[in-house]
């Protein structure tokens, strides 16, 4: 039979106090003496007494509930993200309600209005694909309208006015391009399949920067597909020109192509030299080992999370972008300075 919960009456009754001098004990006032507080923490434990955390939050205003809205759960990138923003929210006495969009702009739709019915206190988000693709950001724009505090990463919008954390995609992706031409790769290809996405977009500009700047020494190749084509096209494009480097721009096709060019018979590094995108573990485990840009996805949750919770505590209404550095790790598929064909 499951015991009846004691109430706060109920204890502050049995301890011959006030239910106000129960309360405040129990939350650490200044105002109770610590021999007063150890004596209700000694009996709330004792008559497996637990506040009302429903009846709290109303009293106070404040469910300590932070919305995080997911694109990819199965993306490790992603995940990483969750891993930090939890870890800031824990250290802060918040939980997280987690929902993943799927890509879908309908999904993403009903994620925002369940999250926006007074549950939570902010919202962290990074945008679907099908939301960017549309250009449709008016559930975003309400959601912050209605005054819901919200902190975009990664794939973000201009057209709503909220704190943004990114990675500097630009130049992550020039610095990727010239790590290749560093190891005298002439024929280097971008492959990607997120040329739709903001981040996608921004890559394949650095990409092209970087080739640019070197005038006509190096040609460009840049394949685009999706996932379930991407292997094809990697087949086709090797198959057709003497491609030295591939730069890939997300993890699957990080994948796709070491996958590939082991296929095809070619030597990675000897004859293709491959950077990408990729967990730590994923990378290490690849043989060769994976070059990498990490872009320090524990660092972008947490830093989401605390510009997320530094304005629900201090109510700020500046608007801030945050630049999470980015570096490339060296692995061995890479590491041979190779000559030129």
């Amino acid at each position: 039979m499951e015991k009846k919960k004691i109430t706060i009456k109920e204890l502050a009754k049995i301890l011959g106090i006030s239910v106000s001098t129960v309360s405040k004990s129990l939350n650490d006032s200044y105002e109770i003496s610590d021999k007063t507080k150890l004596r209700v923490q000694k009996a709330a434990k004792k008559y497996h007494y637990k506040p009302n955390r429903l009846a709290v939050n109303l009293k106070s205003g404040k469910t300590k509930n932070i919305g995080v809205i997911i694109p990819n759960i199965l993306n490790t990138f992603f995940t990483r993200v969750l891993y930090g923003i939890e870890r800031i929210a824990a250290s802060e006495d918040y939980n997280i309600i987690t929902c993943f969009s799927r890509e879908s702009y309908k999904k993403e739709v009903a994620n925002i209005e369940l999250l926006s019915n007074g549950s939570i206190d902010g919202l962290i988000v990074a945008i679907a694909e099908e939301s960017q693709i549309k250009g449709d950001f008016s559930h975003f724009k309400e959601a912050v309208s209605d005054g819901i505090p919200m902190v975009m990463f990664d794939r973000i919008t201009d057209a709503v006015d909220c704190d943004k954390v990114v990675v500097d995609d630009f130049n992550n992706a020039f610095n990727a391009t010239k790590h290749l031409m560093d190891l005298n790769c002439k024929r280097i290809a971008l492959i990607t399949t997120i040329d739709l996405l903001s981040v996608g977009k921004l890559r394949v500009k650095g990409y092209n920067k970087a080739i640019e700047e070197a005038s006509n020494n190096y040609d460009k190749y840049i394949v685009k597909s999706n996932v379930d084509r991407i292997e094809q096209e990697i087949m086709t494009l090797l198959d057709n020109e003497k491609i030295d480097g591939i730069f890939a721009v997300d993890e699957d096709v990080s994948l796709a192509a070491m996958k590939v060019v082991k296929r095809k018979g070619f030597h990675i590094p000897n004859d293709i030299s491959i950077i990408g995108y990729a967990n730590e573990k994923i990378a290490k485990n690849l043989t060769p080992k994976l070059t990498t840009v990490n872009q320090h996805g524990i660092t972008m949750g947490k830093t989401a999370a605390k510009l997320l919770i530094e304005k629900l505590k201090n109510n700020k209404e500046t608007i801030v972008t945050k630049i999470i550095e980015t570096n490339i790790d060296q692995r061995s598929s890479t590491k041979k300075i190779r000559t030129s064909f």
